[in-house]
């Protein structure tokens, strides 16, 4: 998965909960000023232009509440959120 992320913002809990849960990701940092990471336009991948967004094999996510539930749905055996 990708993790588009900028330091000091809400994209700092599915990092967190991604190295918890031993899920390989790959960080892509984002400026949010200039809505740019490296080599592109951050509004192609997330409309909104804000972190966080993953890049799942199903599509991009990008709320964080929504992020954190994929995750912990990925590896219920770990409790990281509660089963359904």
């Amino acid at each position: 998965m990708k993790l588009y992320y900028s330091p000091g913002a809400c994209s700092l809990a599915p990092h967190i909960a991604m190295r918890e849960l031993g899920i390989p990701v790959e960080l892509q940092k984002v400026d949010l000023k200039a809505k740019q990471y490296d080599g592109g336009d951050y509004k192609q991948v997330n409309g909104k232009g804000y972190v966080p967004a993953v890049e799942t094999p199903a599509g991009v996510l990008t709320e964080a509440p929504v992020i954190l539930q994929y995750l912990a749905d990925q590896k219920p055996e770990a409790g990281l959120a509660p089963k359904p």
